[in-house]
């Protein structure tokens, strides 16, 4: 046991000297290649470069192109002699190491449901054209050149725009999936600025509703027209408006209520408001200011 740690000292000199051999030997290794290949490689454009198969590689060949990308579900093998050709035929002197052979599989570019709901704008519809469809190669934009309609079915004209160039167009059928919906609409022509009352309403089926339709009839009874509405149009945010019962300055019938006691009194409106706002009242007699609730067009209630 003890001839073992004769000569501590030449050991750790002998392990020194191994763990420096084997760093520079690895240093020589990594600077002696230039690119580093891998073993397969997926491409999603027209020419395979040499960022696309490799790990590591001197940045100012990124975009050295080697050789046409395969057809959509097919793949080449590129083998590291023939790069190397191809380097030394363009003048251009690299080490390679790393994988022997390159597998490249072309990838293809996929028109999907998702990317074309996206483009129409409408979800309300069923796709009867095949989806997803595959393209050679991508990324493409895509534009809605057309709309078109017969009967049921929606026909979309969509072009693939490539390098600020229509590449492709083609033409995808849906049919619509929307169900009618019963909503309340004008019963007659009702002019501009005409308080809507329940008569002026009735009721039709509809397949598209937009977001500034009013669907509640109460909501509607008793509104403004701010437009002319058609007969058979719908109630909308932007040709109604609520109507304002009592305006700033208006002289308003006062109800004081009182256990079992009701006073009726006038007063001056110090503020306009809608039905259940409080608004501030002044009586024409005491000029004294209380707080009152609108409860009808030029009344409103003290308690």
């Amino acid at each position: 046991m003890q001839r073992l740690y004769r000569h501590p000292m030449r050991c750790f000199k002998q392990l020194i000297m191994l763990s420096v051999s084997l760093i520079l030997l690895l240093s020589g290794l990594s600077q002696a290649c230039d690119v580093v290949l891998k073993k397969s490689a997926t491409v999603s454009k027209e020419q395979v470069r040499l960022s696309d198969i490799a790990k590591s590689y001197p940045s100012k060949y990124a975009n050295l192109i080697l050789c046409p990308s395969p057809y959509v579900n097919n793949s080449i093998t590129l083998t590291r002699r023939y790069i190397e050709s191809i380097l030394k035929r363009r003048g251009i002197n690299l080490k390679l190491c790393g994988s022997d052979t390159v597998k490249v599989i072309s990838k293809p570019y996929l028109l999907t449901q998702e990317k074309l709901i996206d483009l129409i704008k409408d979800r309300d519809i069923v796709f009867i054209t095949a989806l997803p469809i595959r393209f050679k190669f991508y990324p493409y934009k895509l534009k809605l050149l057309s709309t078109s309609s017969s009967g049921n079915l929606r026909l979309y004209k969509i072009a693939l725009i490539k390098n600020n160039k229509i590449y492709k167009t083609l033409t995808i059928t849906a049919k619509s999936n929307r169900r009618e919906r019963l909503i309340p609409v004008a019963s007659r022509d009702i002019p501009l600025g005409e308080r809507i009352s329940q008569g002026d309403i009735t009721f039709k089926k509809v397949k598209r509703i937009l977001p500034t339709f009013i669907l509640s009839s109460s909501s509607i009874t008793g509104r403004i027209t701010t437009s002319f509405i058609k007969k058979g149009s719908p109630f909308t945010l932007s040709n109604t408006k609520r109507f304002k019962p009592v305006r700033l300055g208006d002289i308003v019938k006062v109800e004081v209520v009182s256990g079992n006691i009701v006073i009726r009194t006038i007063a001056k409106a110090l503020k306009g408001g809608y039905n259940g706002d409080i608004i501030p009242i002044m009586y024409i007699s005491s000029k004294r200011v209380l707080p009152a609730k609108i409860i009808g067009n030029k009344e409103v209630l003290v308690q």
